[in-house]
This record gives C-alpha cells, sequence and structure tokens, in this order.
C-alpha cells in the first residue's frame, strides 16, 4: 500500500515525511507506457506531489504541481482532487545516456523554468507559489520551493529504484524545522538527511517505517498511523463540461462532420465517444 507516515521528532520542533509512492508509479507506466528515465522523473514529481496533498486542510482542497523545465521529458503534471492523486508528462518516453551509471534526471526534467504550485481551497482566488528550477532533480527544487513560496525550512530525499524490468521502489523523506528550531536541530536535521543519498537502494532493504525509525527514532520521534495514498481520475465530470462549453450547435457541428466526439484524458487515458444521442441527452440536462 502506497501510504505517507508522518511524526515529529526533537520534542516537536521538527516534523517529518515519510512516502511511498512505488504502486503509483507503477500504475502510470502502465498506463503512459513511461520509459525507465520518465519513470524517474514522475516517481519524484508524484512523490511531491503526495507530500502537497497530504498537507491540504481538507479534503475538498484541490492542488496543480507542474514542472517545466525545458527537458527531454516536457512539462510534468501532478494533481490532487477530492483526496485522490493523478499525474502524467509530455513525454513519457523520454531517454538519455546513463550519467555516473544513474538515470540522468536533470537532462530529463530540465533546469530552464519553473516549479509552480496551485492550491484551490475553497477561497476567491487560489493559491499559485512559483520558483525557479535550481538543480532539476526535483528533491532540491521541491525544497526550495518549500522555502521561497510557503517560509517552510525543509531538506528532501527521493529516491527510485527502476530496471528495464519494471519499477521496484520509490518514495522519499521530507522533514521540516519548525519557527522555534534552533540552529542545532537544523544542522542535525541536514547531517541526518545526508544519509539518504542512496535513498533507491535503501528503501530496497527496508521499509519506510524501519528507515524512519533507525534515523529518527532516537530523536524523541513520535510516529503517527501510516496515511493511505489514493490514485484516481476524476474525469467524467470534466469531460462532460468541455461537451457543455462547446455549446450546442458547435458540438452538433462537429459531429455532422465527424460522426461524433472524441475526448481522451491526458492523465488517466480513457478515450470518451459522445455520438448525437449522447449530446442531445447532454444539453437536454441542462
Amino acid at each position: 500500500m502506497d501510504r505517507i507516515v508522518k511524526g515529529v521528532c526533537f520534542d516537536k520542533k521538527a516534523r517529518l515525511a515519510l512516502i511511498s509512492v512505488t504502486e503509483g508509479v507503477r500504475k502510470a507506466v502502465q498506463i503512459h507506457d513511461m520509459s525507465p528515465l520518465s519513470a524517474a522523473v514522475y516517481a519524484r514529481a508524484l512523490t511531491a506531489g503526495a507530500y502537497i496533498n497530504a498537507n491540504l486542510k481538507s479534503k475538498s482542497d484541490r492542488f496543480n504541481l507542474i514542472i517545466d523545465g525545458k527537458g527531454s521529458a516536457g512539462k510534468i503534471y501532478i494533481a490532487g482532487e477530492d483526496g485522490d492523486l493523478k499525474g502524467f508528462m509530455e513525454n513519457p518516453h523520454a531517454d538519455a545516456p546513463l550519467k555516473n551509471a544513474k538515470l540522468d534526471i536533470v537532462s530529463a526534467v530540465g533546469t530552464d523554468g519553473d516549479m509552480v504550485v496551485i492550491k484551490d481551497m475553497g477561497l476567491k482566488e487560489p493559491y499559485i507559489g512559483r520558483t525557479k528550477l535550481i538543480g532539476g532533480g526535483i528533491a532540491d527544487d521541491f525544497a526550495n520551493y518549500l522555502y521561497k513560496s510557503e517560509g517552510i525550512r525543509s531538506a528532501v530525499a527521493f529516491g527510485e529504484y527502476i530496471t528495464a524490468d519494471g519499477v521496484v521502489q520509490a518514495g522519499g523523506i521530507i522533514v521540516e524545522a519548525l519557527p522555534d528550531a534552533g540552529e542545532e536541530i537544523t544542522f542535525m536535521l541536514e547531517d541526518i538527511m545526508s544519509n539518504f543519498s542512496s535513498l533507491s537502494t535503501m528503501m530496497t532493504e527496508k521499509s519506510m517505517e524501519e528507515i524512519g525509525d533507525f534515523y529518527f527514532g532516537h530523536l524523541h520521534t513520535e510516529f503517527f498511523a501510516p496515511e493511505e495514498i489514493r490514485y484516481g481520475c476524476h474525469c467524467v465530470k470534466k469531460i462532460r463540461n468541455i461537451i457543455r462549453s462547446l455549446g450546442r450547435s458547435e458540438a452538433e457541428s462537429i459531429i455532422r462532420d465527424e460522426g461524433a466526439i472524441e475526448i481522451t484524458c491526458d492523465y488517466c487515458r480513457r478515450t470518451y465517444r459522445f455520438g448525437p444521442q449522447d449530446v442531445a441527452a447532454l444539453f437536454a440536462d441542462g
């Protein structure tokens, strides 16, 4: 089960999140026929999205994470709605030679662009945070976003173990220094996070809970119950609204020319086909 395990440490002066998104990445690979490199990029973006989603105040809140670094993977989109996550990227078949025997994440993401987070929390206007990409590895870029856009001092480690046979493990660890955490606590957190440069391999040997207990358990840490990470696409209503936005005369004109209206969801790749009777019923419903 994909999950996020939250906790507090240093007598509640810092908080942490241990995130597993393995099943979500496997599902996306199957839906979008992702290359290993694209899957690795998606894994990191999805981990960031899972963290954003888990920290929304209400399940009715929504968010969009967009990473556009002009790399070979194109724009990467992660979204959350009604507590469910989904995502896609413009080029799911990105490829590049290995760099230092590892997938070249930076070439796929790129560094000439932004990380944008849009949160719809039921207010008059959505919250929009935008920061420049600083490395293209997504982990440091997300830590930079958290600090510059939300004022959160954090350290972020993402990892994925992906082979030609598929996704073995994917996830990440995020720690935040709370406002009353002193420099000593911040230094200790940074020192602990330096152990996760090989998080991808570590995740194949230990569960996220075991990793958390081993590295944080001695720091007066209280772990909370795991929260399941859910995936799902709510495109049915959106597709119907797209047809309605055309207007009845335009929709009927397309059907006369094409025989039907077909729309495929970018996120789940489900194709909807609307014939004459479907359109008539749609507009009859108002």
